[in-house]
């Protein structure tokens, strides 16, 4: 009986581990959409004028199933520079172009940047 309840509980660990990273990590597909989508990102108006003002340390892209969106609102593109984050998500079913949606703080901001960059 013990040996039947550690195996489930060991099944169910592993099922609900995967299905939680699932959630939120690209697989071979995601991380295709993800490349175009920056690229995207890189060519929009918004960015441009981002790039003007603030100083671009980082782009990354990511996915979180977690928020209810289905493709491709599921998808965003972060920007971070030494002032905020700006995360960048399709305007629209086909994404045809990208657009701010949200932003946050930019760890840049209140820390060094990782890489010892040069100012």
């Amino acid at each position: 009986m013990f040996l039947l309840v550690v195996s489930v509980l060991l099944n169910v660990y592993h099922f609900g581990k995967d299905y939680w990273v699932g959630m939120y990590t690209p697989n071979e597909k995601d991380q295709v959409i993800l490349s175009e989508m920056v690229q995207l990102v890189v060519e929009s108006e918004e960015y441009q004028k981002l790039m003007e003002t603030e100083k671009v340390y980082a782009i990354a892209a990511s996915v979180d199933r977690n928020k209810g969106g289905r493709y491709p609102f599921h998808y965003g593109v972060s920007v971070r520079t030494d002032r905020q984050t700006y995360i960048f998500y399709c305007q629209d079913k086909s994404c045809s172009s990208m657009a701010v949606g949200e932003w946050t703080y930019s760890r840049y901001s209140e820390e060094e940047p990782v890489l010892p960059l040069k100012e």
